[in-house]
């Protein structure tokens, strides 16, 4: 299972709730996290193009820019400023 981060043009004049209901249901993405309202941190068995697929279905059907970036991420070389859940998720989530 890899962990990769999500990140895309999110327009402030956009809803992303349609978006959001289509793109976190997917059955191989096992968690995910919002805490940043421009990125996802996601736990899944997919594959770096199969989720940037993914994502880019669910843009086109809610109407949103598709402009993203994919990247798997190493959940435990980290560092930043978040609130302590995001931190509490990140650290639950590095040794799966």
């Amino acid at each position: 299972m890899s962990m990769y981060v999500v990140i895309f043009d999110r327009d402030p004049e956009e809803s992303y709730q349609d978006f959001h209901a289509a793109f976190v249901v997917h059955p191989q993405i096992h968690n995910w996290w919002h805490y940043i309202k421009s990125a996802y941190l996601i736990r899944t068995s997919l594959e770096a193009s199969e989720l940037a697929d993914h994502f880019g279905r669910c843009a086109r059907r809610s109407g949103i820019s598709t402009t993203h970036l994919v990247m798997r991420v190493n959940p435990t070389d980290r560092q930043g400023r978040l609130v302590k859940e995001a931190w509490a998720w990140i650290r639950d989530n590095s040794n799966r």
